[in-house]
């Protein structure tokens, strides 16, 4: 194909060069893709003080290495993480450490293995054909509002064997307000001792409540199913795992509390990790139309239906490159953040015990000494056979926390955009610029409202 020059996609703008450590947790708490300097898309490691406290920035491949896997060992998961994702993952496998960390992540394991992945691509084609179905053939749409019902419909199939339309809309309700409210990590979160109480924390601790309820009446109505004798989803694969796994007697909270962490772990994670990526995968192809009927050409022909969406995913070179351009620049986690356990080193730069790490992730993702045209959206690189270093491209994290359903979401992801490609023809006002917005996951700065217009030529369920 020929595109002249790759689309470079606004963002907002970034803080001055001598803004110190406070300065960064401030404009965390607004957007992660306006708290960092410059410098950091060059310099590995960036060390500041947020009052008085230490707060590293470490910003390069060999900084990210050393932090999530050489050195892994000497990090732990930044306090602030427990302290602002408790409320809605409990103590599931995003903020646990330890012993209890290795056994939840190990009873896991089986339900995101690839021998998996026939079953859930099912379970995703079934999702995304009904909900391509119920698009108007000529008209507008909130895409993020469908990507997100969309999302959560197949999470409801592949971990429940549930639709969604008993607790959709609450399930969506909580999860955005708690995004885009007390799911916004404050100063206080990065600096106060997790112990301490505060107005957010006090917040937090009612919406808690509320949200587990939602949780166990899914988890109850779930459980009054009928048993099979195999796995019919990820619940029940979490059932025979957590069985033996969890338990009072291993230091653990109840199962049924388990349960309710690792369930809600999995809703949130993967309800709204895939539905922001598929936004921004939207959002590109209606941007640089070249792209979209590329990956129009490459889906007229391939069988999308339940039966042979699993065997169809090697046919789809061009739409799996679109989707890693979009996780490149838009990764739905678009950082972490560690705590030193001891006095170490960092790239030769000395770190203190107690001291915050931060891992932008999208800034890795942009560095000119990485990537040529870093700021643009350009698939090509993906198709080259040059494949970026294993620390140069981060979207699903690295090390032994790197994401468990990685696998699972990019078969959802690729299979959904080549769905909805194959279906409709889409566009987006050139006027009406979207930034990224970065609190817990990558979410639009605004609302883009699409057009979309049904292929003639396309294949039909």
């Amino acid at each position: 194909m020929s595109v002249s020059e790759p689309f470079i996609p606004p963002m907002p703008s970034l803080p001055s060069e001598s803004m110190g450590g406070l300065g960064v947790l401030i404009r965390l708490r607004r957007n992660g893709f306006s708290a960092f300097p410059q410098r950091c898309f060059v310099d590995s490691v960036v060390p500041l003080k947020a009052l008085g406290r230490p707060l590293v920035l470490a910003c390069g491949p060999e900084a990210m290495k050393a932090v999530l896997s050489v050195q892994s060992d000497e990090f732990q998961r930044l306090k602030m993480g427990r302290r602002v994702l408790s409320p809605i993952v409990g103590e599931g496998i995003l903020v646990s450490e330890g012993d209890i960390w290795k056994r939840r992540r190990r009873a896991m394991a089986p339900a995101f293995t690839p021998r998996m992945v026939p079953t859930l691509a099912r379970h995703i084609a079934v999702c995304a054909a009904e909900a391509v179905g119920r698009l108007p053939a000529d008209g507008l749409v909130n895409v993020f509002a469908f990507t997100q019902r969309l999302a959560l419909d197949i999470a409801a199939v592949t971990m429940f064997s549930m639709t969604s339309e008993p607790f959709g809309l609450a399930l969506r309700t909580m999860v955005t307000d708690f995004m885009t409210g007390i799911g916004q990590p404050r100063p206080s979160d990065f600096l106060l001792p997790l112990r301490m109480p505060t107005v957010p924390g006090w917040r937090r601790h009612r919406f808690r409540r509320r949200w587990v309820a939602l949780v166990e009446a899914i988890i109850t109505e779930r459980e009054e199913m009928p048993a099979g004798d195999v796995p019919r989803d990820l619940f029940d694969l979490l059932v025979r795992a957590f069985g033996d796994e969890a338990g009072v007697s291993s230091g653990e909270a109840a199962p049924n509390q388990v349960m309710i962490d690792e369930v809600a772990t999995m809703i949130v994670a993967g309800h709204e990790t895939t539905a922001t990526a598929l936004f921004w995968a939207c959002l590109m192809l209606a941007r640089v139309p070249e792209w979209q009927e590329e990956v129009a050409r490459e889906v007229s022909d391939v069988d999308l239906s339940p039966d042979h969406a699993a065997a169809s995913l090697s046919a789809l070179p061009v739409t799996t490159a679109v989707m890693r351009e979009v996780l490149r620049l838009f990764p739905p986690a678009f950082m972490t953040g560690r705590e030193a356990e001891r006095d170490t080193e960092l790239c030769g730069v000395p770190v203190r015990r107690g001291s915050m790490l931060l891992l932008p992730f999208w800034m890795l993702h942009r560095r000119p000494e990485l990537w040529r045209d870093p700021d643009g959206f350009d698939p090509r690189r993906f198709l080259d056979g040059d494949e970026p270093d294993r620390f140069a491209f981060l979207p699903f994290g690295a090390g032994p926390h790197v994401c468990i359903g990685a696998q699972l979401a990019m078969t959802e992801a690729v299979l959904v955009l080549a769905r909805l490609v194959q279906g409709f023809r889409f566009s987006v006002r050139e006027d009406v610029p979207v930034v990224p917005v970065g609190v817990l996951s990558t979410r639009p700065g605004g609302e883009a409202v699409f057009r979309f217009e049904t292929r003639k030529e396309a294949w039909s369920v």
